[in-house]
């Protein structure tokens, strides 16, 4: 991390569990600040197969709520080693709980902010509800088209196809539900099972997990996008930027200049080193926006 200061004194970290059904519960970390609370509220949405306690996440959280945002990072139904297991429509429903919550706690606003595969189930959730306790967005690592990224992680067009074709047959075959495992997103990471209808929901070529297409139905909302240039995972990388931007005039997307040398670096995708930068990106656009502490 890029600080090892105590910026965060007096900020209270509470976990909480929120059961959506029988036999789902959504666990997270709330952040409260230690004096004076903003109408805004802040809820951190995490990506593929991770969880509310991504480093990126559970950093950004205190330091927020040391802010005046109270925050709160909360799991999705498709967290961890479930994301293969839940369709984008009920995961991304999950956004609301989170969004109850924070204004059960006295907040008037609530501004989601979408990591990775968190850029598309929160433009999703907003797209589909229209909520009017979300002013504005802020996606980063910003995807353009997960279908672009599942081309390149099946290795091409044409081992993309054979896969889906696969999944169809399946689901014809009346064993959609069956698990198989996954190319990982980037070479050396590790891979996901997934179902095989649950694929075709979030990867097939009529899946909805586009954020290039969902942020043209977010009402009149800002939005902001980040991206570190040394970002290797397929759906954050060009043309994303393009068909971002070409979808959305409201949409600010900052590229953060190149630290690497056009290195490519895992860790990028978290911001892993630039965690301040990030920080201090998000917090100016917020108070630009009035949304301030």
């Amino acid at each position: 991390m890029t600080d090892d200061t105590d910026d965060t004194a007096g900020v209270t970290t509470e976990l909480v569990a929120l059961p959506v059904s029988d036999d789902i519960t959504l666990n997270g970390a709330l952040w409260t600040p230690p004096g004076e609370v903003s109408d805004t509220a802040i809820a951190l949405f995490h990506g593929t197969g991770a969880g509310f306690y991504y480093p990126l996440l559970a950093w950004l959280g205190p330091r927020l709520a040391a802010m005046g945002y109270m925050t709160l990072s909360l799991n999705r139904r498709d967290h961890s080693q479930f994301f293969g297991y839940y369709t984008l429509h009920d995961a991304s429903m999950d956004h609301a709980p989170a969004i109850d919550l924070l204004c059960a706690r006295g907040a008037k606003r609530v501004v989601p902010v979408g990591h990775s595969y968190g850029t598309v189930t929160a433009p999703y959730y907003v797209a589909q509800t229209d909520d009017a306790r979300v002013p504005a967005l802020v996606l980063i690592s910003a995807l353009g088209d997960l279908r672009i990224g599942s081309v390149r992680m099946a290795g091409g067009q044409e081992p993309y196809d054979k896969l889906v074709a696969e999944a169809r047959a399946h689901i014809a075959a009346g064993d959609g539900e069956d698990v198989f495992v996954n190319a990982p997103m980037v070479p050396g990471d590790k891979p996901l099972p997934h179902r095989w209808s649950i694929f075709l929901d979030k990867r097939g070529p009529d899946s909805k997990a586009v954020p290039a297409e969902l942020i043209r139905h977010v009402g009149e909302r800002p939005l902001l996008a980040v991206r570190d240039p040394a970002d290797p995972f397929p759906a954050t990388t060009p043309p994303a930027r393009e068909m971002l931007e070409a979808a959305n005039p409201r949409l600010d997307y900052v590229l953060l200049d190149d630290v690497r040398n056009g290195r490519t670096d895992e860790k990028a995708h978290g911001f892993n080193g630039r965690e301040a930068e990030l920080l201090t990106l998000m917090t100016g656009w917020l108070a630009e926006k009035g949304l301030g502490p």
